[in-house]
């Protein structure tokens, strides 16, 4: 279904879609005019300097600052750009109008504690937001982080330039002491406000001239954010629940979307906003003063989330305007309602989703629609998981470090969004952020999977020129790796063995194995990395590291068929027992005896090229058949399924198991789940949206063959459950069209639309 937002927003399928959305990078880096400035010291000397991060868990004074600057205009320019960033965030109006949010989020890592050396500023248009007269910018700032992928400098701060040109004359305006500010108060922390202190805005009282920072060089090396500004959506209330109104103390307007509650006990119940989304929720609300609203921000009526879903607001005289400093996962907004003495009145309750703009060309379609919903969810989810970088999902926020789930929902958007853009600056913060930590991350793998994610999207993008940029953190991960082989071959010492799937075994989680559970898959990836890395050195010119690192691959290969290949049992172990591991720590548990085997390892063994190619077929019908190994969750399941196409099995089981996601899809229709089963879990996770790739790459068959899809296997396969599928696969050259049909005598009719810049790769295609 396809419904028209506005002239330049269609919504698609419950997906926002621009279809006229252009963008170019910017120069990455700028001469600024305007200074960094902060509150005065004198008046707010307790407001100056904040935590780095959330996981820092350091005691600072959180607050919330409002900046202004008014000037006058004789006449209106040709161009008006402004540039802007603030540590640590900020809200953006225009003449009373809302431009956007900011800054982009730096990447960072889970657990990380440290500031950064960079930090990103956005850029607007704001011709249109102008007019003679007087003119007057308002930023919303606050002082700290308020989600945990946020990092600060650890000091507040402003800086913008307002660049407007004609054709004789250019005229700026820049963040200097001419800027006035004040502090908002009713903002006693990010998640609690009272209205007893809110600020009358249109009062020019307890305005106060900003100060230039004393020390410019505190703050971070300032680059431009690299894709387009997020669209915000305005969603209305679509109903309410309220199971525990058994006296018809609520009245709902449906048509105002009014909200009354007459007083009483307290009382709580449900606004539904119709579908899950990534979203800021804001309303008005008038009621006695001191009355107490808490909202609890939810993707189920009465799931409570982890810190930070929940806000608190006290109400102070009048209507009183409250709206959330956060990003939440909303489909749902329990309001719990205290000391109502009162009636209180709810005006406007609404949220305001946050989308990253791109077109959407591409398409799957097929006889059994339990597909198309499967394909479709995974859409959806990935564009509320897809903001100003790709992130786990709304509830969490968890930093960039988890690049397993990004190289998944990259592959997933090339499929349908066909977005570049987002990836791109991903990769880049990553290269930045890892440089600065010697090559760390939290989690092990995904330092490896970064190396994959990189080769995808030089593939799917035709981008090579980045490759270049790349080869000295695609060399540092790599060399880290080589330290932690041990005598034999191995992977022995390696600080953990994160992150491999959400698995319990036993008293044990396969996010955190022990080594005995953990050796094997990580050693895996690590050839599977030296292999990409090879390919990266070769289009870079460089023969002596492609020809050092296949050698390298090869030896860890043979290391692991050496140790780990178990022939009785016909399957590779997980690892080796090390009683010399009998110690314990937060993310690595004592070793233990005993051997292992898991979907997991043999997965890997045989996309990477491990297991002997005459053997790999024969492995697989085991990974799918023996019930015995420790199963996938979704996450992993992307490997499998890719193990399952190279092996040409995909027609045999591919199939059934993308059903699995029936059961997600069935228990949320508008966001996924992050697991099959076993663990308390969010619904906004796009990591487990594999399908949403699977289907158009496995099924359609269409991969590229040369970067940028200049030339493309064609290896199309349509599964005995189906009778036809079709759709559409977006390329840098234009949209490839497929049509899958089965004949009477069950043979495959295929047909291809190509554009003309793209040719089929012979071997190995139809």
């Amino acid at each position: 279904m396809i419904k028209k937002i506005s002239e330049e927003i269609i919504e698609k399928d419950a997906i926002f879609v621009y279809p006229y959305q252009s963008y170019s990078l910017p120069e990455e880096r700028r001469e600024w005019r305007g200074k960094w400035i902060w509150v005065p010291k004198n008046v707010y000397k307790d407001y100056q300097e904040s935590s780095y991060t959330l996981f820092q868990k350091k005691e600072w004074n959180f607050a919330v600052f409002y900046f202004k600057k008014t000037w006058n205009l004789d006449k209106m320019p040709e161009s008006a750009n402004l540039y802007i960033t603030a540590d640590s965030s900020y809200q953006l109006y225009i003449n009373g109008e809302f431009m956007g949010r900011g800054s982009a989020q730096p990447g960072g890592d889970y657990a990380n504690c440290e500031p950064v050396p960079y930090k990103f500023y956005e850029s607007y248009d704001v011709k249109g937001k102008l007019h003679q007269g007087e003119n007057c910018i308002f930023v919303k700032v606050c002082l700290g982080p308020t989600v945990l992928s946020e990092i600060s400098c650890g000091y507040g701060g402003l800086i913008a330039d307002l660049l407007m040109r004609s054709n004789v004359e250019e005229m700026s305006i820049q963040t200097d002491e001419s800027w006035t500010c004040t502090r908002e108060e009713a903002y006693q922390a990010s998640d609690t406000w009272n209205g007893l202190y809110s600020l009358d805005k249109n009062s020019e009282q307890n305005w106060y001239a900003a100060e230039a920072a004393e020390n410019q060089a505190v703050f971070p090396e300032l680059m431009a954010t690299a894709v387009p500004n997020l669209k915000y959506i305005t969603i209305e209330l679509q109903g309410i629940l309220a199971p525990f109104d058994f006296d018809g103390r609520i009245t709902y307007n449906k048509t105002s979307g009014e909200i009354h509650i007459k007083k009483g006990a307290p009382i709580t119940f449900w606004m539904d906003f119709g579908m899950l989304y990534a979203a800021y929720p804001h309303m008005q609300i008038a009621g006695g003063v001191g009355t107490q609203i808490t909202l609890h921000m939810q993707e189920f009526p009465g799931k409570i989330e982890r810190d930070g879903t929940t806000e608190v607001y006290l109400l102070g005289a009048g209507m009183n305007q409250i709206s959330s400093l956060r990003m939440h996962s909303v489909h749902y907004i329990q309001v719990s309602i205290s000391n109502i003495y009162k009636e209180v009145r709810i005006s406007n309750p609404q949220i305001e989703v946050s989308v990253y703009p791109s077109d959407m060309q591409g398409e799957f379609h097929c006889d059994n629609p339990i597909y198309e919903k499967i394909y479709l969810i995974g859409c959806r989810t990935n564009q509320i998981c897809r903001q100003t970088y790709h992130m786990d999902s709304p509830i969490h926020q968890e930093p960039l470090g988890c690049m397993g789930d990004y190289m998944i929902e990259s592959l997933m958007n090339y499929y349908t969004f066909g977005d570049p853009w987002l990836t791109r600056f991903d990769i880049l913060k990553l290269s930045f952020y890892m440089k600065s930590r010697d090559y760390k991350m939290f989690h092990p793998s995904y330092c490896l999977l970064y190396i994959q994610m990189i080769y995808e999207y030089s593939m799917y993008t035709g981008d090579v020129q980045i490759l270049p940029r790349l080869k000295q953190t695609v060399t540092g991960i790599l060399e880290r790796f080589r330290g932690y082989l041990g005598k034999n071959g191995l992977i022995e010492h390696a600080p953990n063995y994160m992150f491999m799937d959400w698995v319990a075994e036993g008293k044990y989680n396969r996010h955190h194995p022990p080594k005995c559970m953990g050796q094997g898959y990580l050693t895996a990836m690590f050839a599977g990395a030296l292999d990409y890395a090879c390919w990266i050195f070769e289009l870079s010119d460089n023969s002596v590291k492609t020809k050092e690192y296949l050698e390298l691959g090869e030896g860890v290969r043979k290391a692991v068929r050496e140790n780990l290949w178990d022939e009785d049992r016909g399957l590779y172990m997980d690892g080796l027992y090390d009683k010399n591991a009998s110690q314990s720590f937060e993310w690595l548990p004592a070793d233990c005896p005993g051997k292992f085997y898991s979907q997991h390892m043999n997965t890997l063994a045989v996309l990477y090229d491990i297991a002997p190619k005459e053997h790999q077929k024969k492995l697989m019908i085991r990974v799918m058949e023996e019930q015995t190994l420790s199963q996938a969750q979704p996450y992993f399941m992307h490997f499998v399924l890719n193990a399952l196409a190279k092996t040409g099995l995909f027609e045999k089981y591919g199939l059934s198991q993308i059903a699995r996601w029936e059961e997600l899809v069935q228990e949320n229709e508008s966001g996924l789940k992050e697991v099959w089963y076993g663990f308390d879990c969010d619904y906004s996770h796009a990591w487990g949206g594999t399908p949403t790739y699977q289907l158009p790459a496995r099924i359609l068959g269409v991969t590229p063959a040369e970067p940028g899809f200049r030339k493309i296997h064609f290896q199309p396969c349509l599964p005995k459950e189906l009778n036809w599928a079709e759709g559409k696969v977006p390329t840098p050259y234009g949209t490839i069209k497929v049509w899958l049909k089965r004949k009477e005598d069950y043979s495959v009719e295929a047909s291809i639309d190509l554009p003309n810049e793209i040719q089929i790769e012979k071997s190995n295609s139809v």
